[in-house]
């Protein structure tokens, strides 16, 4: 019987996000002042500019919204990050059994991430799933074919890391209930 487990994440706004918003926000007030003034100047067609404007600003605006899919299949973690809630992409797919370390991203141990040569993926943020349960935040490093050595931070639930730690190899299960 195949082993399968979902969990959808919101991605918490950041200062940076912030920022976009709000020069995305100054850009559209921009260009409909200026297509007002181009009006006024004798170009009628500058009427189109603010309706233009307004629309890709609700685009850019609703593209900011992000989340991510956690989904576990028979041990095989794949992780889409979802933007507007209409453009999936996928970020992620990894065995978990080639997991070579794994567990709550507060004892991660540091002179693997500091190395600089391992590639970080964050798909860190607030569960969607109805409760605001124990969804804390968790490291896996493994070696991925295409990007090499791997460090992933996200926030699987209890049910989500019950359905990743039957795959994980005996050394980290071990480990983890060191823990």
């Amino acid at each position: 019987m195949d082993k399968f487990a979902e969990q959808l994440i919101q991605k918490q706004n950041t200062t940076k996000d912030d920022m976009k918003r709000a020069c995305i926000i100054i850009i559209t007030i921009t260009v409909s002042i200026i297509s007002v003034l181009l009006v006024f100047r004798g170009i009628p067609l500058a009427v189109i500019l603010p309706v233009c404007a307004i629309w890709a600003a609700w685009y850019f605006l609703k593209m900011l919204n992000v989340e991510y899919e956690y989904s576990c299949t028979n041990g095989i973690l794949d992780i889409d990050k979802i933007f507007g809630q209409s453009k999936r992409k996928n970020m992620l797919s990894i065995d978990v059994r080639n997991f070579t370390a794994y567990g709550k991203a507060g004892t991660c141990p540091e002179e693997s991430i500091d190395d600089g040569s391992i590639t970080i993926f964050t798909a860190l943020g607030i569960s969607l799933m109805g409760e605001e349960d124990d969804a804390e935040e968790y490291y896996a490093e493994f070696e991925h074919p295409e990007h090499g050595k791997c460090c992933l931070y996200f926030n699987p639930d209890s049910n989500f890391r019950e359905a990743l730690e039957p795959f994980l190899s005996r050394d980290l299960k071990m480990k983890l209930h060191q823990q």
